[in-house]
């Protein structure tokens, strides 16, 4: 029975999460904040409708996270991944570090002792992954050069996690200096030998896998398959002390080079977009508002949020900013990492459990944590106007460049399905020297594209998320191919409703169906029967002889 009063308490939250997310969209904020306010409204600080426990609720919605961070290691190419991976070590490493230090020594100077001031500082230290990484996802800015950078430090923050809780840990215990080194050390051994063996698993054996679900021409399978590779990695990470978040990224990094990768992000879209709704209700209901609204308690939680993404955003654009990246978008990075993370209340309740922190003091914390990941929408959403107005205070130009903001379409051609139809098109725009994205579901014939040098994106047109992936908001025209009219009227339906201004021409293979691509919204139409009718009175009237006097 218990396990269906969860339920009940899981269909609430989700309900109340749609409803005050839905208000915020139509208000212009973000759905997150949204999200958070409903589980403060409906958890225990409040109405008290939700009985389970906020921890029992965040478990099950962390698979949320783990697919967050999965279809973001899919978008994190190889390549991309050599490209940034010491800068980004590097700046990891240094922000953990220096955010952890210089937020004890603040502590210390306010009179808390060094262990607590310790404690404090990595609370701080961490970033919200899911917050941020979703807020990029929604923008388009996750290849663009500040958020791969921002991913990168929030990825080492993550295995950062391992010591910072055993530190918190071993403060309360009094743990000599030999047995924390030990445990260090071995939590980073697994670490390598987690990665390591995963890649090789990807290398040697998912590959295989793949081509044979593929060979059966069922496209369901691949994404079954890619989900299982997500949740077993994510709780093999789990398992050996490690954070899921990083088993999940690392399992993306495994696929990502698959044909299959866009198609199975596109496919777990709304999966993850429940288990996330649910994760930052679940978030929320951590809130203690009748303590909060006390006395003076607001105010202080309110300063002490302040002075946190200010003092994390000036440290992480300091030490990104010397890694060796440009001034612009190491403010960006330090405007998109200005918060308290999630896994913030998982070391503040284990600094309290073991007396390293008072109940005050972790109230405040995980207070001032709520507020700054209500505060992460605005604060990556502005991170470009942020950048202008330090660079006009700098007399600078006040801009990021393209590369940085990271999206490269617009003003483009998409061609739906590259077949004969297709490919006669595309040869057309070539010679014209026409920007053109093509969306194509067989992995082969995108191969081919890639090597005649056009962008070709595989996966299946009527999916939102592969619209997106094509740049349709930013296109010139759609062009669909398809032989199948359903599959035609569902593409142009969907493309209605992503790119309402967008033109949109279409073949029909039979007279019948073209009503059904007007009505679906086509601008344009291209009716077979009838050009090859006027072909082949062309044809004839050529090869007879015949001319308009006969």
């Amino acid at each position: 029975m218990e396990a269906w009063n969860i339920l009940g308490d899981v269909v609430l939250l989700l309900a109340a999460a749609a409803g005050v997310g839905m208000l915020f969209e139509r208000l212009g904020a973000s759905s997150i904040i949204g999200c958070m306010i409903a589980g403060m409204l409906v958890g225990p600080g409040v109405l008290g409708w939700v009985h389970s426990e906020p921890e029992t609720i965040e478990h099950i919605a962390e698979i949320g996270v783990a697919l967050l961070l999965f279809t973001i290691g899919l978008e994190v190419s190889r390549s991309k991944l050599r490209a940034f991976g010491v800068r980004g070590l590097s700046a990891g490493i240094l922000q953990v570090t220096v955010t952890l230090f210089i937020v004890a020594i603040i502590a210390r100077l306010l009179g808390l002792p060094w262990t607590s001031s310790l404690a404090v500082g990595a609370v701080v230290a961490v970033s919200s992954t899911a917050a941020v990484a979703r807020v990029l996802t929604e923008r388009s800015e996750v290849d663009s050069l500040h958020g791969r950078m921002s991913l990168a430090v929030l990825i080492v923050q993550d295995v950062a996690l391992v010591p910072l809780l055993l530190m918190v840990t071993f403060l309360g215990e009094a743990a000599d200096f030999q047995q924390v080194v030990s445990e260090v050390g071995q939590a980073t051994g697994r670490i390598v030998l987690y990665t390591v063996v995963l890649f090789l698993v990807g290398l040697l054996l998912i590959p295989r896998l793949f081509r044979s679900s593929a060979a059966t021409q069922n496209r369901d399978l691949p994404v079954v398959l890619a989900v299982v590779t997500c949740l077993l990695a994510t709780w093999i990470s789990w398992r050996l002390g490690l954070s899921p978040a990083l088993g999940a990224f690392v399992a993306g990094l495994v696929l990502a080079d698959s044909a299959f990768a866009r198609q199975i992000r596109a496919d777990i879209t709304t999966l993850k977009a429940v288990f996330l709704t649910l994760f930052f209700a679940s978030i929320g209901m951590l809130a203690d508002l009748p303590w909060l609204l006390e006395s003076w308690h607001l105010g202080l939680v309110l300063l002490v949020s302040l002075g946190i993404i200010l003092v994390k955003a000036l440290i992480t654009a300091a030490v990104v900013r010397f890694s060796g990246t440009s001034t612009p978008v190491a403010v960006a990075v330090g405007a998109c990492l200005a918060q308290l993370g999630e896994f913030s209340f998982v070391l503040g309740a284990v600094a309290r459990s073991n007396g390293v922190l008072d109940t005050f003091t972790f109230q405040v914390l995980t207070s001032s944590s709520l507020i700054t990941l209500m505060l992460v929408p605005l604060l990556v959403g502005r991170a470009r106007w942020i950048v202008a107005v330090v660079d006009r205070l700098c007399r600078g130009d006040g801009s990021l460049s393209r590369a940085d903001v990271g999206v490269d379409l617009s003003n483009h051609i998409v061609v739906v399905g590259a077949g004969p139809a297709g490919r006669s098109v595309l040869r057309d725009l070539v010679e014209h020297s026409v920007a053109t994205v093509v969306i194509e579901a067989n992995p082969a014939t995108v191969q081919l594209v890639g090597q005649l040098g056009m962008h070709a994106v595989l996966g299946n047109a009527t999916r939102p998320g592969i619209l997106r992936e094509a740049g349709i908001s930013t296109a010139r025209a759609v062009i669909v191919t398809l032989p199948d009219p359903d599959a035609a009227v569902m593409v142009v339906e969907q493309v209605r409703t992503s790119a309402p201004n967008c033109r949109v021409l279409v073949r029909c293979r039979y007279n019948v169906h073209a009503p059904r691509l007007l009505a679906a919204g086509a601008d344009c139409i291209v009716q077979e029967e009838d050009k090859v009718g006027e072909a082949l009175g062309a044809l004839v009237v050529e090869e007879l002889g015949l001319d308009a006097d006969d």
